[in-house]
């Protein structure tokens, strides 16, 4: 998938020495094995996690460091958030049904804007 490991050595290189990450979204967007080398050299302070690279493994160094918060992904456990969720949902299916299209585009399913 285009989206794996996005953000790995050479983008936590960029970043400010000392930042805090925070990953809700998918897990294996971030190179786990980068970001506990980043977090061993200070180069990210700490992060908060509710999504992993290898799910439901997750990368001893990770588990290993007091700067980091692991969490289960429940950044969305309140019901409006679910119902706005269910709601898009719903209409990206009818999109898809209906004209071929989905709302939300991951890079895999380009084909469908």
């Amino acid at each position: 998938a285009e989206t794996r490991h996005i953000i790995s050595t050479k983008e936590f290189a960029m970043m400010k020495r000392g930042i805090v990450i925070i990953n809700t979204a998918r897990g294996a967007v971030m190179d786990e094995a980068a970001l506990v080398e980043a977090l061993e050299s200070g180069q990210v302070h700490s992060v908060g996690l509710d999504v992993y690279e290898n799910e439901p493994e997750i990368h001893p160094g990770l588990l290993a460091n007091p700067n980091v918060m692991l969490v289960p992904h429940m950044g969305t456990w309140t019901v409006e958030t679910e119902t706005k969720m269910e709601e898009w949902a719903i209409s990206n299916v009818r999109m898809a049904i209906e004209e071929g299209k989905l709302r939300s585009i991951v890079p895999e399913q380009r084909d469908m804007q």
